[in-house]
């Protein structure tokens, strides 16, 4: 063990070792003239240079228009690629067709199909699109077709003899066994994308990140240069993060395998850093970055103000999540079984006054930082803030816990939707909005459905404890039937707000994570045991995530046009 914990640390400190090497090394020979600077200029004389291009807005517009087409072409060419793939795969009459055309394409050099693509497309937008569609859709045909080819036989014979349909089969066998083949095709195909993309704006552009890059290159500005060359990286590693989530998401059980960079930290920290009950961060971090967001297309924008504000939100969230756990087990709503996902002073791991010191640590940092940006901000901040305090401490903690009284939904509904979004907008653009108002609605629907799925598990340890949750009063049959109510409520606000014309018609994209809202409401109207009531809730957490991020990106969309 200790071996290993070592090995650990030295990955960790040579993966960031690497880098800095490569960076100083460079930085010395620039400076020392031992490489030419003005082709290789050192990377601290870098820095001026992008804050002149993001400044005017250059940077910013071609990152946007390169990420565009690459999203759209990737989209394009990925959904048939993975239905073609699955298709060859399973029939080989299929596959007979398709592959002889599949193999010749595949090994064609891209670039030599641009003028092909421009006689076919034209000179605009479309053949860009196209020229990466193309490009990536047999890498990922091939990819998913091998993935399905790799699958036993002997899991079909057992789908089959069950009697399950040739869809059925498709569903709960072919997809989900060939999805680790699948996402290493998605993988390379997304940064295979970046790559056609930057060549194709080489030669047939006059905007985007490739173009930056080129005609740096061709009126000798290096700087510029290198800067494009920089953000590029850049972007092929967040595209390569984006791609891990979603691959967690889609395969949980594949997730700590799957994990490439973790730092190491003693076993005692990690303790109490899950005793904060980290997965269910988003909860907060969605509403903030909404509520910035909008503010954003609104022309008012902070970067310091905007980490300010997810910082002292995380800090009240993880706060309340330990308070919480010091009274719920004070009160005996938290036994030595705990249904629970925190559990961490039942298991003796951390005593309860100092979980609830460290919690209330938490508070006060947040509150350091609430006056900071009282301080920028004005003492308007103050309406939302100490509201908020006062809210996460009195959950459950005072002579009468709001989370003991069945107030516990309506104050996390009010507290992490419309207080949260319209807080975040607030600090940024110093006015209320009526945008903010109504997107803080499903958030806020959403928020509530995760604490909902958390009182439905906990129906008979809350009763016994004497802890009055709404779902006590109700039942499990209500309690069950409230939180369909409130998924399908926060699909309804969303629509009535973008059909309304408050907010871009593109955050019905929501409407994509419907299929993830079908399968919990399955799961809590039909399941009782706490293991998948526990799987219930984080899924809950994770539709919150993916619900809020496909609408983040919509209005990321709209701020930098």
């Amino acid at each position: 063990m200790r071996g290993a914990e070592s090995r650990r640390w030295l990955g960790f400190i040579l993966a960031l070792l690497g880098p800095v090497v490569v960076l100083v090394t460079w930085e010395i020979l620039a400076r020392t003239q031992t490489i030419n600077p003005l082709f290789f200029p050192p990377p601290t004389s870098l820095e001026t240079t992008a804050r002149k291009l993001i400044s005017s807005g250059q940077l910013w517009d071609d990152l946007r228009i390169s990420m565009l087409r690459v999203a759209a072409g990737f989209v394009i060419a990925a959904v048939p690629g993975v239905l073609i793939g699955v298709l060859m795969g399973l029939w080989w009459p299929v596959r007979a067709v398709v592959s002889p055309i599949a193999a010749a394409f595949f090994a064609v050099p891209k670039i030599a199909i641009l003028p092909l693509v421009i006689i076919i497309f034209g000179i605009g937008e479309t053949s860009k699109v196209a020229m990466v569609a193309v490009s990536v859709l047999f890498m990922v045909v091939l990819s998913t077709m091998s993935a399905v080819l790799e699958i036993e036989q002997g899991y079909f014979d057992v789908a089959r003899d069950a009697g399950a349909s040739v869809l059925q089969r498709i569903r709960t066998v072919a997809v989900p066994a060939a999805l680790p083949g699948i996402f290493s095709g998605l993988r390379l195909a997304l940064g295979f994308s970046l790559l056609v993309i930057v060549g194709t704006e080489f030669l047939a552009a006059k905007n985007g990140i490739g173009y930056l890059i080129w005609n740096s290159y061709q009126t000798f500005a290096i700087e510029k240069m290198y800067v494009g060359l920089i953000v590029t990286g850049m972007l092929g590693w967040l595209l390569n993060l984006v791609m891990d989530e979603v691959e967690r998401v889609a395969m949980p059980w594949r997730a700590p395998e799957r994990r490439r960079f973790s730092i190491p930290v003693p076993q005692a920290v990690r303790n109490w850093f899950m005793a904060t009950r980290p997965f269910s961060f988003t909860a907060s971090i969605i509403p903030a970055l909404l509520g910035t967001l909008l503010a954003s297309i609104d022309g008012a924008f902070s970067l310091s103000l905007f980490v300010m504000v997810i910082l002292a939100s995380l800090l009240v969230h993880a706060g309340s999540n330990l308070v919480n756990d010091y009274y719920d087990f004070r009160n005996g709503a938290d036994k030595p079984i705990s249904r629970g996902n925190g559990g961490f002073i039942q298991r003796g791991l951390i005593s309860p006054k100092t979980i609830l010191w460290f919690g209330l640590a938490l508070f006060a940092i947040a509150t350091i930082i609430g006056l900071l940006i009282v301080a920028r901000v004005g003492w308007p901040v103050l309406l939302f803030a100490i509201p908020s305090l006062l809210a996460a401490y009195l959950y459950t903690g005072g002579p009468k816990p709001l989370g003991y009284v069945a107030l516990g939904e309506a104050t996390v509904f009010i507290f992490m939707g419309p207080v949260l979004v319209v807080g975040a907008y607030y600090v940024q653009a110093q006015s209320i909005s009526w945008e903010a108002v109504a997107l803080s609605i499903p958030v806020g629907l959403l928020v509530t459905a995760i604490l909902q799925a958390n009182n439905i598990r906990d129906i008979r340890d809350d009763t016994d404890a004497g802890k009055r949750t709404l779902a006590t009063y109700i039942g499990y049959r209500w309690a069950r039937r409230e939180y369909v109510a409130l998924l399908v409520g926060s699909y309804i606000a969303v629509a009535l707000v973008a059909l309304g014309g408050l907010l871009p018609a593109g955050i019905l994209i929501v409407f994509l994570t419907i299929p993830r809202a079908i399968e919990l409401v399955r799961i809590v109207m039909h399941r009782q045991d706490v293991g998948t009531l526990n799987t219930a809730l984080r899924k809950t957490a994770g539709l919150h995530l993916q619900f809020g991020a496909l609408m983040s990106v919509v209005l990321l969309v709209a701020a930098v046009r």
